[in-house]
């Protein structure tokens, strides 16, 4: 892949069934950003820089060791880092059926994130920041991951006579 980089495309249902229900305060401890105006915990403006430092008046970090942000922050991730983009989808309401006991029937919302990540080399990025995210991330209980694409986009023809992807064959 020479000069080509990947896409890594997931397709995230969030339990919003759940979510929704839990308090909000809560809900900023899980991601790490306050809820109505997306600031990290501790700062007033979204786009205010995390302070993974600060702590409260019990020496306890201020953003959670397993809030989303702090998990996918270059900081924790060795400086790994990816250029992503969330793109929410709404699928409806599905119906669920269980053919074991205890036999539940039910509707759930099918609704939640496909995201998008493009980067050089997924194992220096996004894998890096998959890897700790999945093992501590309290989002994850909310979040299951469906369908997931990793697609090569090879780099430019290097020579005369050379085709787009031919170092691929």
């Amino acid at each position: 892949m020479r000069g080509g980089s990947y896409v890594v495309a997931r397709r995230i249902r969030i339990s919003l069934e759940h979510w929704d229900r839990s308090e909000v305060d809560f809900q900023e401890q899980v991601i790490g950003r306050h809820k109505y105006s997306g600031a990290p915990i501790g700062k007033s403006g979204e786009h205010d820089a995390l302070d993974l430092d600060r702590q409260d008046q019990d020496g306890n970090p201020l953003i959670a060791d397993n809030a989303h942000v702090r998990l996918g922050a270059a900081a924790t991730n060795d400086g790994a880092q990816i250029l992503r983009r969330g793109y929410s989808y709404n699928d409806g309401v599905g119906f669920t059926a269980e053919r074991w006991p205890p036999w539940r029937q039910g509707m759930m919302y099918d609704a939640g994130l496909f995201f998008v990540a493009y980067q050089r080399d997924p194992c220096t990025g996004f894998v890096k920041i998959f890897e700790n995210m999945a093992r501590l991330d309290a989002l994850n209980q909310f979040a299951t991951h469906h369908r997931r694409r990793f697609v090569r986009l090879p780099g430019p023809a290097l020579a005369e006579g050379e085709f787009i992807g031919q170092m691929l064959f």
